[in-house]
């Protein structure tokens, strides 16, 4: 017997879920705190990253205005550079060249060789130069690896430029008058993405002068950026959202200095990976200790649960009769006294069972065998015997395989034993209907349909063919209709099931009622004492005499016409 089959007794098993309950609430609970605190702890380490990404973002920004201001400075302070710079502000790049080549400044560094040392030293951020004159607005386009060309553009193309990154703006002063100015557009996109998508695992939403892009895609697009409320873009918060592939850290930084917002989002995991190992430490641990408690707690309990069961098995035994002794040992606890008190009722049973068993066991056998000298006329034998041989003479066989049929019969039923299968019970009831269908010829035929396993089962003898003489004797009617009688059985839920049912007729309900409630042990012993004959009640007799409780028999009309009889012999488990 396992040692978790004491979990089937009730005592065992609520105590048990109790304890259950609580260790898994504990359980979960140090979980879920754990989990939080190790949640708490990756949004600061993603709160830290975020932060170290923006002041490096910061910087280089601010590195990128200084490296201009002081180009600028260079450019106020050098006269061939700035001569150079005011025949490029406001000309075509035709324009330009000839005005060099009249001057004769070839020699000297021009401006553009100084904006492309600039462009350069500001590692290619520098997207574009305009410059902005009464006449037009001259643009110096330069591309990531440092080529470049000079356009003239509209000022509404020239604005639209300024908006796909910072603008950096100086005016342009000649002795003190105002020339124009000159607007330095970084791209802010590559620094961002640099510093905040290194480490992977990052998708980042960029919004500059109200227009926003994405970076650093390395999610899948599973974060909705669009989820973010308005006042959490300006606070710097970090907190914790859920993707279609898992929880995502976000935060939001936002430069007033360069008009730019940042919000940044990873995979939780990637920032948890050390709290979740310890985590997981903690839940081993935990489910270690939990299993040790609950090995313990069965080998506490497990021997006593054995032998409470021990007790149940015995007095399900008993129930059914059989009386087992319940071993005992050296057990002192007060299982131990009602085990022993149970032992000597069941030696008081047995003793008193004893007393009746030889009584009780002559009266069914008297009984039954009164039952079957009802269909016993043994002077016959000789009788049948002769005429099958004279029907035998006249060479009428049909009368004579009658005849034969009909004394044999009267043997089985003298001669055979109390009780037989089920299968020779048919077969004598088979013998029965074999004569019905002699005696009216093709106006009666019958069908059985017995499943197999149920053919071994024990029964008494000669009760089928009472219920098969009570259809004819109530039911049919000499007409010319066809009757039939079929006999089914098979095995149910509750047991095995026979139903016997023909076409010959119904009963009104009050009848059917009176005849149900004479299926009683009661009832059927009274029916046996004060009529002569056989009937259903003297049938459902005989079988409570062999199967007890365990037989149950009705009777109901067959739709649409007919009679049908059941009987249900359950199960022991049933009982």
């Amino acid at each position: 017997m396992k040692a978790s089959n004491f979990l089937q007794l009730k005592i065992y098993r609520r105590t048990f879920f109790i304890y259950l309950s609580i260790v898994i609430v504990f359980f979960f609970f140090i979980i879920s705190n754990r989990y939080n605190n190790a949640r708490l702890a990756g949004q600061q380490f993603f709160s830290e990253h975020m932060d170290r990404a923006f002041s490096q973002v910061e910087d280089e920004l601010d590195g990128i205005v200084n490296t201009i201001d002081n180009f600028l400075i260079r450019l106020n302070s050098s006269p061939m550079l700035k001569k150079d710079f005011f025949y490029f502000f406001g000309a075509t790049p035709a324009e330009y060249t000839e005005a060099r080549l009249r001057s004769g400044d070839m020699a000297y560094e021009s401006y553009l060789g100084a904006c492309d040392n600039l462009v350069t030293d500001c590692n290619y951020l520098i997207r574009y130069i305009l410059y902005y004159c009464e006449e037009n607005v001259i643009c110096m386009e330069y591309s990531q690896e440092g080529y470049s060309r000079c356009v003239r553009i509209e000022p509404e193309e020239g604005e639209n430029l300024c908006r796909t990154g910072y603008a950096y703006t100086r005016d342009i002063y000649l002795d003190s008058v105002y020339k124009g100015k000159i607007s330095f557009v970084i791209d802010v996109a590559v620094p961002i993405e640099k510093a905040f998508c290194r480490q992977g695992e990052i998708a980042v939403w960029m919004e500059l002068q109200g227009q926003g892009k994405r970076l650093g895609d390395m999610l899948d697009g599973d974060v909705e950026f669009g989820e973010i409320t308005e006042s959490g873009r300006h606070l710097g918060v970090v907190a914790l959202t859920s993707g279609k592939s898992g929880e995502y850290f976000y935060g939001v930084n936002a430069s007033e200095k360069y008009s730019y917002l940042v919000v940044a989002a990873g995979k939780a995991e990637a920032y948890m990976r050390t709290q979740i190992k310890e985590l997981w430490v903690l839940v081993l641990g935990l489910l270690l200790t939990f299993i040790l408690i609950t090995i313990l707690y069965i080998r506490q309990f497990s021997a006593d649960g054995r032998f409470l069961q021990d007790i149940l098995h015995s007095v399900e035994c008993a129930r059914n009769g059989s009386f087992q002794r319940i071993r005992v040992g050296k057990r002192r606890d007060e299982y131990a006294v009602i085990a022993r008190q149970l032992n000597g009722l069941y030696e008081y049973l047995e003793a008193l069972i004893q007393q009746k068993y030889e009584l009780t066991i002559s009266q069914q056998r008297t009984q039954m065998q009164m039952l079957s000298s009802q269909l016993n006329p043994h002077f016959l034998y000789n009788t049948l015997e002769r005429i099958r041989l004279r029907a035998l003479r006249v060479q009428n066989m049909e009368v004579a395989q009658a005849t034969a049929n009909l004394g044999l019969l009267y043997r089985n039923i003298v001669k055979t034993e109390p009780v037989i299968s089920l299968e020779k019970e048919i077969d004598i009831t088979k013998q029965y209907l074999d004569l019905m269908c002699f005696l009216y010829d093709d106006q009666f035929f019958y069908h059985c349909d017995l499943k197999e396993d149920i053919l071994d089962i024990l029964t008494p003898k000669i009760w089928m063919q009472p219920i098969m003489e009570n259809f004819f004797k109530h039911n049919f009617r000499e007409d010319e209709s066809i009757k039939v009688i079929v006999l089914t059985g098979e095995k149910c839920k509750e047991g095995v099931r026979l139903t016997f049912f023909d076409n010959m007729g119904n009963i009104q309900e009050g009848q059917l009622e009176y005849l149900n409630r004479r299926f009683t042990p009661e009832e059927g012993k009274k029916e046996e004492e004060g009529q002569d004959g056989v009937g259903l009640q003297n049938v459902y007799h005989r079988l409570w005499l062999y199967y007890g409780d365990k037989v149950k028999m009705t009777i109901r009309n067959n739709e649409p016409s007919g009679v049908c009889i059941e009987v249900l012999i359950r199960d022991d488990t049933e009982i």
